[in-house]
């Protein structure tokens, strides 16, 4: 066969490369510790310490403020391999790049002090917990439970935020309040060092998948937000936020990658199981019998549309002249399918691997109940669903539930 069609070429080559960001290494290395990461249900410091070494929590900040000036679509890229790694740092550390991304958008919208505290994440190599999660939003995106009221040039807020990846990690929190003074811009989303005073974290994360990702509760109890840390400032429910609908794009497609990165190790996982295990009576490796490689095709066949959507938006994303909003509906729509493809596409690698897969150790399994935490990713296909069926009657839509609750 023609070296240009083989599996090596042609896996990755609708992804930029990354070797210039982060070396595969790394990715070899962060392998080695995902299985006693879910063993232990907590990361060990070697993983957070080998993403520091490597420049990951840099990644798209400008290089002139220190960082690597990776694009979405590359910050994209090295999701998915660290997803195929290890899904549960994938996840957590996707929450720190979700808010990095979040405030380089803002940056370059209004080219502001919000530049100092890039250089300090740059120079300092902060870990950012995303804070942005609270009971009772549904899922909505724009809005805030956690009252804030003014008291000088500060804001005393107080609230819970849950689940909130890598809070015990980080150096800083990024979170959002709103101003119990109301007004246009109302919600205010600024850091908030993690040793402040009045912020503790409950080690509540205990679950089935992603059980590394350390997505505990932070509790605000009379905390002080000064104003300089202060990233932006909008009006609560508000669908006109251009850096809201940008911090979307950056969500939505960083997120798809790392789970299509759990995929990959999945049809990896299935790969090797097919090319050793023998039918005996047919004297064939499984590889070698139409029957399942025609069930590797069909994992295929869902998979590659999604890895060239996912990576296609995030170039969109890249390009300064498009406005994120535009975009909205179809990042909803890819963060919808990536639930129903993700899923699917690992259970049925696992139906390849054999009962292998059902152990209750080993990447196979861990894969399962990893790719699983998809579902809960806001925006959820409870918002999304409606939000484009809306848009498509040009009916008023919004990133959150709208609907009247029966009697």
């Amino acid at each position: 066969m023609d070296e240009a069609y083989t599996y090596e070429r042609g896996a990755d080559v609708i992804w930029p490369e990354i070797d210039h960001l982060i070396p595969k290494s790394v990715f070899a290395e962060l392998s080695e510790e995902a299985e006693e990461n879910d063993r232990n249900g907590r990361l060990s410091d070697r993983s957070v310490d080998i993403l520091r070494s490597a420049g990951y929590f840099g990644l798209p900040i400008p290089t002139e403020f220190g960082g690597s000036g990776a694009s979405l679509a590359e910050c994209c890229a090295v999701q998915r391999a660290v997803g195929a790694a290890d899904p549960a740092l994938a996840v957590g550390a996707n929450m720190h790049l979700f808010s990095l991304g979040f405030m380089v958008e803002h940056w370059r919208r209004h080219q502001d002090e919000s530049a100092q505290l890039l250089r300090d994440v740059a120079r300092d190599n902060l870990v950012i917990g995303s804070a942005f999660a609270e009971p009772g939003l549904g899922g909505a995106l724009t809005r805030s439970n956690c009252p804030a009221r003014r008291v000088g040039d500060s804001w005393i807020a107080n609230g819970v935020k849950v689940p909130c990846s890598l809070a015990e990690r980080s150096d800083v929190l990024c979170l959002q309040v709103v101003d119990e003074a109301g007004g246009p811009e109302s919600l205010v989303v600024a850091l908030l060092p993690t040793n402040s005073p009045g912020v503790s974290i409950d080690r509540t994360w205990d679950t089935l998948g992603m059980r590394a990702s350390e997505s505990d509760a932070v509790r605000l109890t009379e905390c002080e937000i000064t104003s300089d840390m202060v990233i932006h400032r909008s009006e609560p429910g508000s669908m006109g936020d251009e850096v809201f609908a940008a911090g979307l794009g950056w969500f939505c497609t960083t997120a798809t990658a790392l789970y299509l990165g759990a995929v990959s190790a999945s049809i990896d996982q299935a790969r090797a199981a097919l090319a050793k295990s023998p039918i005996s009576h047919l004297s064939a490796s499984r590889s070698a019998l139409p029957s399942f490689q025609a069930a590797l095709g069909d994992i295929y066949a869902e998979v590659l549309p999604l890895e060239a959507a996912c990576v296609g938006l995030a170039r969109q994303l890249d390009e300064d002249r498009v406005d994120p909003r535009t975009l909205a509906p179809a990042l909803m729509a890819l963060k919808h399918q990536s639930v129903e493809i993700a899923i699917r596409a690992v259970e049925m690698a696992s139906e390849l691997v054999g009962v292998a897969s059902y152990s209750s150790s080993g990447t196979a399994s861990r894969l399962i109940r990893d790719v699983h935490a998809v579902r809960f990713h806001p925006p959820t296909r409870f918002v999304t669903r409606q939000a484009l069926g809306r848009w498509a009657l040009n009916l008023p839509w919004s990133f959150e539930l709208a609907e009247r609750p029966t009697d």
